[in-house]
């Protein structure tokens, strides 16, 4: 699961992903448990 931790952060980086929990964009360097990836909004 690590792995894909690090591709969502490498896309967030890239400007073109949001990582979320509960709803709310979190920083991935903190999240921690289950995580949602969404494309950011235009």
């Amino acid at each position: 699961m690590e792995s894909a931790r690090r591709a969502a952060r490498r896309l967030v980086a890239a400007g073109l992903v949001e990582i979320t929990q509960g709803g709310r964009v979190v920083d991935p360097s903190t999240a921690r448990g289950p995580i949602r990836i969404r494309r950011r909004p235009s």
